[in-house]
């Protein structure tokens, strides 16, 4: 594992800061929900203190709840309306929506109050429309029928019928027939309005004598050939023909209500069966604080989202059916949140149960906005997780930035020391970073005094052979002398071969000697000698010229394919190391061979190339062949080769700010060594 990855991964341990102040935030955003419920709950309380008195308008004058749904028809709700509706039988003015009311089969009744009269709406299908003929002459037509409560227990019927559409007034009547009596009620009118899928009907009725109990049954008279058939949808009972109840919202709680509203949210008075009986005050929007808007904002409403399930509709209209709130009509204080749709803020609302002598008679329901994430609303968390949210990330980016730039030193001294030594062997000492004062500049000064004791070393090793060629020569002088000495003396025959031995063994150190010696004046004499600009390419041409007098046994081709060959550097040299590519060529080429010379460009540099055929290079050898004393010929006239060619053709090249090296020919059967020549600059 990387020094990198191994510092980055402990700078995950920074990730506690952040990770902490999440669970701090969590905490104190569970807390300031809390703190919110309860204050809504107290709120709420409030208003249910002062309505626990006044419990007996929550009820009369009909029992408060639908528990007895098989002896009562279907609850109707009136809504609130807040202009009187114009008598015309068309809905234009009606402020209801659509799929509010109460659904027949083949009817829809919206119901609504303004003042002391409550309002009604019935739109009715029918493609046959049969209107009423004379009195007590059937069929009666299509009519409509209200069952109405005054007082408790006493149920009338009125019935609305008309011989055209227009004007009318209600008259009484009474099951099972529902008939005409022509006997009618002023108090009670409204307007028939024909329509494409059959009629409409707006009726007024004073609440008085609609009572707590309202029916609605429609009626419809049918051509069947030369007779009629009649169908009924009504809202009242079956068996009993009780009307269900009328519910509507009580001006005299929604007087006692007001205050409360205009201190803020939306209070709403709950029956026992949760119908809404008042309702003031509204939910508006919280005031948008920036913070919450920010990227830190964002950021925090992810990190502490709440899947609060969207605000229920009302069904039926006028109704709250949602099942955490309605838990306060079983007598138990209860808080939920809701999402709004395509707003950020959320809706809390808080319910509280409203006692009665037999347990609740309603509830008291406070709803409020708020931001969904109440530690948004508090500035100083928000700059508290901002800052910690900075410090982190400053700390990660610190730790990174500088796992990188250690990492970067590491990577730099490994490969300073991987290329301390060169490919001709010299060493380089500087290494990067030595100037640190830290445990890596002390290993970095640690590598550079090893590799200059190494090269001191080296340099002793390179200067033994002339130091070793003065010192044995004396000694071997005097070996020569007295074997020269003994030769004029009388021996044997024996003696003579000792003799011979003995002269051969001091030859050849001689010459051990004196090629030790002329390497190394040869390498004092390169680096001392003169630079100057030449053509590479006249030099090559000459000498390849010269050597076809000198190898007659041999082919040389030239070739100078170089677009400017002039060099900075001694044409000497090039000439002394052209001597001895083709010094070696000749002596691994068989006779008649051809030897190939070539100058050529090579991006900004020349190419001189040298290519013989013959056996490849041996493969222990591919290294060395450059350096000093190292050889793969036996010998040479007799004499031992002690391999300088190709070391003096490096120490040239190197000269010349080049480099040389061999390789086999790609088809095989040769060699080919190539000196490079950086171009005159």
């Amino acid at each position: 594992m990387s020094l990198r990855i191994q510092l980055l991964l402990f700078g995950l341990v920074t990730l506690v800061l952040p990770w902490t102040a999440l669970r701090y935030v969590q905490e104190m955003e569970a807390a300031l929900r809390g703190g919110l419920e309860q204050s809504l709950i107290a709120s709420a309380s409030t208003v249910a203190a002062a309505l626990e008195e006044q419990g007996a308008l929550l009820c009369a004058p009909a029992p408060c709840t639908d528990e007895d749904t098989g002896a009562r028809g279907t609850t109707i709700y009136a809504a609130p309306l807040p202009d009187e509706p114009r008598l015309d039988g068309v809905r234009d003015d009606w402020s209801i929506a659509d799929d509010a009311g109460v659904a027949l089969p083949n009817a829809r009744m919206l119901a609504g109050v303004h003042g002391r009269f409550a309002y009604l709406f019935v739109a009715v299908r029918d493609a046959d429309v049969v209107y009423r003929r004379q009195l007590d002459q059937p069929p009666y037509g299509d009519r409509i029928v209200l069952a109405t409560e005054p007082t408790p227990g006493t149920v009338r019927w009125l019935l609305v019928a008309t011989s055209a559409p227009g004007a009318f007034r209600a008259q009484d009547t009474q099951p099972e027939r529902f008939e005409p009596t022509d006997n009618y009620d002023d108090r009670v009118v409204g307007a028939w309005q024909a329509t494409p899928v059959g009629y409409s009907v707006e009726v007024r009725i004073p609440l008085a004598l609609v009572g707590a109990s309202l029916g609605l049954g429609v009626i419809g008279v049918d051509r069947a050939g030369a007779d009629y058939s009649v169908t009924l949808a009504k809202t009242w009972a079956e068996t009993s023909r009780a009307p269900g109840r009328f519910v509507y919202q009580r001006p005299e709680l929604g007087a006692l209500l007001s205050p409360f509203g205009r201190a803020g949210g939306r209070f709403r008075v709950l029956d026992a069966d949760g119908w809404v009986l008042a309702d003031a005050g509204g939910v508006s929007a919280p005031v948008v604080d920036p913070a919450r808007d920010s990227v830190l904002g964002n950021l925090l409403r992810l990190a502490l989202r709440r899947d609060d399930p969207p605000y229920p509709a009302e069904q039926p209209a006028g109704r709250v059916t949602a099942a955490p709130l309605r838990r306060a009509l079983a007598g138990e204080s209860a808080t939920a949140w809701y999402g709004r749709a395509g707003a950020q803020d959320a809706i809390v609302a808080a319910a509280v149960p409203i006692a009665g002598s037999h347990g609740a008679n309603g509830a008291v329901l406070l709803e409020q906005s708020s931001d969904p994430i109440l530690t948004l609303t508090n500035q100083a968390l928000v700059r508290l997780m901002s800052l910690t949210v900075l410090a982190s990330v400053l700390v990660a980016l610190g730790l990174l930035g500088y796992a990188a730039w250690l990492s970067l030193r590491v990577r730099r001294l490994a490969h300073a020391a991987e290329t301390a030594l060169g490919p001709r062997g010299e060493i380089r000492v500087s290494m990067p970073g030595a100037a640190a004062t830290d445990e890596l500049g002390d290993l970095a000064r640690s590598f550079a005094q090893l590799l200059a004791r190494l090269r001191e070393h080296t340099d002793y090793l390179r200067t033994l052979s002339g130091k070793l060629s003065h010192e044995l020569r004396t000694p071997l002088a005097v070996v020569t002398t007295s074997l020269d000495n003994l030769a004029h003396e009388r021996h044997t025959a024996a003696g003579d071969e000792y003799l011979g031995r003995l002269r051969q063994g001091a030859d050849r150190l001689d010459a051990i000697l004196a090629a030790m010696s002329e390497a190394a004046q040869l390498e004092q004499a390169i680096g001392e000698t003169r630079s100057e600009a030449f053509d590479l390419d006249a030099v090559v041409a000459s000498c390849c010229a010269a050597y076809r007098d000198v190898y007659r046994d041999r082919e040389i081709a030239y070739r100078g394919a170089a677009s400017d060959a002039r060099v900075v550097g001694s044409a000497d040299l090039v000439a002394q190391l052209l001597d001895k590519l083709i010094d070696n060529a000749v002596s691994f080429s068989s006779s008649g061979s051809r030897i190939d010379v070539a100058l050529e460009d090579e991006g900004r540099d020349l190419v001189l190339s040298v290519t013989n055929r013959g056996p490849p290079l041996p493969e222990k050898m591919r290294g060395r062949l450059f350096d000093s004393l190292v050889s793969i010929r036996e010998q040479r006239d007799g004499r031992p080769h002690l391999g300088l060619g190709l070391h003096i053709v490096a120490l040239i090249a190197k000269f010349h700010g080049g480099e040389a090296d061999a390789a086999d020919l790609a088809e095989g059967g040769g060699v080919r060594f190539r000196v490079w020549f950086p171009r005159e600059r």
